[in-house]
């Protein structure tokens, strides 16, 4: 599918059609297949075929879930960015507003201790997709202004100056040190860390360190 050619508004990023609302076995294996796929050797690099051989699908069972590959990698995209707004929001509501930054920033730490670290898949997938309205970049860009939006609510509940431009400044900040680590590895982050709780920690902020 072309990257000028429309998705099936049922299918949109954000979105799911009437008959994926009942859980499919099927399509959660080839969901789960295709992450580990693309997160490993790339999107552009795996083709449908091999997808529905390791899910051990039909061809038929895959195609009625996924009408095309682009349909598949959004639907990885948006799994892995509902998994994470889920989580960032319950450390917001049982922790506070600095729990959230410290999540954020805490990724740079512990996502490349894990075994298979690749980066970002967001990352990763944008440096596929340079067409800005292509649907995977669609979802990378609207999960990336999430996360800001995120941090520069909770920059403002924490009463700081300039809550958006600072969002702005720490997105950046992580991105920049999830590529650094994917290219060079990152074995202290102190450095990091300071950097990040001092664009955080500025005069007027009621937030004392966490310890």
């Amino acid at each position: 599918m072309s990257s000028s050619q429309q998705l099936d508004p049922e299918l949109v990023p954000g979105r799911r059609s009437a008959g994926s609302a009942r859980p499919s076995a099927a399509r959660e294996r080839i969901l789960a297949t295709a992450g580990r796929l693309f997160y490993g050797t790339g999107i552009r690099a795996v083709g449908v075929d091999r997808v529905i051989a390791e899910s051990q699908v039909a061809r038929m069972t895959f195609f009625r879930h996924f009408p095309t590959k682009d349909h598949l990698v959004v639907a990885f995209l948006e799994s892995q960015a509902d998994a994470g707004r889920t989580e960032l929001l319950r450390v917001r509501d049982e922790e506070g507003p600095r729990a959230v930054l410290a999540w954020v920033a805490d990724g740079v730490r512990t996502v490349p201790t894990s075994e298979g670290f690749r980066g970002c898949e967001f990352i990763n997938t944008a440096a596929e997709f340079c067409d800005p309205s292509h649907p995977a970049r669609r979802v990378v860009d609207r999960h990336r202004a999430w996360i800001r939006d995120r941090m520069s609510d909770a920059l403002a509940e924490l009463g700081h100056p300039t809550p958006r431009d600072t969002a702005e400044l720490l997105l950046m900040l992580r991105t920049g040190a999830i590529v650094a680590t994917s290219l060079e590895g990152l074995d202290d982050t102190g450095a990091l860390e300071r950097t990040w709780w001092s664009l955080v920690d500025v005069p007027g902020v009621d937030a004392p360190p966490i310890r």
